[in-house]
């Protein structure tokens, strides 16, 4: 089939082209260009981008900006010899780290505390002590459907007393260089961050030391995908969570009561003042160092039902800086 067009006005070879089909021809092509340009105009179905000309995937230029300084911040730590480290101690078992910072750096030491939350595989939700926790913004309230207690687990978000602990998804993915397009579903997502959140130099956790909410399980189960969350406005709302703590310890009196703060219940166990639980950092050259447990781990500040976690391991959070 022939794909030359038709000639506006027909001749045979050998004729002459008159004055009057020389103008003629010139409105027959002003005329078939308007009409396919009034043809494609109507035939366009979607014009929502003519409001989004300003912008890169619906952000404007002072948003790209403020993006481009987060990352750029995000990256300093990196390049300045700061290292975030997870580490379960046990009591003498010392831990060996390799920084390769090629120096001794500082050393910090936070203790990771437990929480309780509700998790949820499978569609079967139940209540959990854990020291990492993957959830929604706009969660607020769980029960535990376990039939053992009706009694609401409040998500931290809810906490008036204290100020919540949270971190953005999105950035602890950035951190751990977890690599997602939009296509990407929740489900891979997540099962990428915690395989690289648990690679070396941290330790690897215990099932039960960490999980995700409800939302994260309903929203695996429909395979929903980074780039349907991102269009309904969540993506920013899901959040990670943690508790690093740090505490200056004060000398204790006869009776196991702080001696520089008065007014503590008198029956306070002298264990509640007494964490860090002695924790031994040695350098053992400019890139290894040692982390070493001298004493039997107590999380006092938190009941727990179960001894055991009491006196399991002591989970912390170590800070290097060069």
């Amino acid at each position: 089939m022939s794909t030359t067009p038709n000639p506006y006005i027909p001749h045979k070879p050998g004729e002459l082209i008159t004055a009057e089909d020389w103008n003629a021809m010139q409105g027959l092509i002003k005329q078939d260009i308007g009409g396919q340009i009034k043809q494609a105009i109507g035939e366009i179905k979607k014009v929502d981008q003519a409001g989004n000309a300003g912008t890169l995937e619906g952000k404007n230029l002072q948003q790209i900006e403020d993006e481009i300084l987060t990352k750029a911040f995000e990256q300093l730590p990196k390049r300045t010899g700061y290292q975030m480290i997870f580490k379960r101690l046990k009591k003498d078992e010392e831990k060996v780290i390799e920084h390769k910072l090629k120096a001794c750096p500082l050393v910090d030491v936070y203790q990771l505390d437990y929480f309780e939350v509700v998790c949820s595989e499978d569609d079967k939700r139940r209540a959990a002590w854990v020291n990492f926790y993957l959830w929604y913004a706009n969660e607020k309230r769980f029960r535990d459907v376990s039939g053992a207690t009706a009694s609401p687990i409040v998500v931290e978000s809810t906490d008036t007393r204290n100020h919540p602990y949270k971190i953005k998804f999105s950035d602890m993915l950035y951190r751990y260089n977890v690599k997602y397009t939009k296509d990407s579903s929740l489900e891979d997502v997540v099962n990428d961050f915690w395989t690289a959140f648990f690679s070396t130099p941290n330790d690897q956790f215990d099932e039960d030391q960490y999980c995700h909410s409800p939302w994260f399980d309903r929203c695996c189960r429909e395979k929903s995908s980074v780039g349907e969350i991102q269009k309904n406005g969540e993506w920013d709302d899901l959040l990670f969570q943690m508790r690093p703590i740090k505490t200056i310890n004060y000398p204790l009196t006869a009776t196991g009561q702080p001696a520089s703060l008065p007014g503590a219940p008198a029956n306070t166990p002298p264990t509640q003042y007494q964490f860090p639980h002695n924790i031994q950092i040695s350098h053992f050259d400019f890139d290894t160092l040692g982390v070493r447990l001298l004493m039997d781990p107590v999380y006092s500040n938190t009941w727990f039902p179960d001894s055991k976690i009491r006196t399991k391991e002591e989970k912390v959070m170590l800070l290097l800086k060069v």
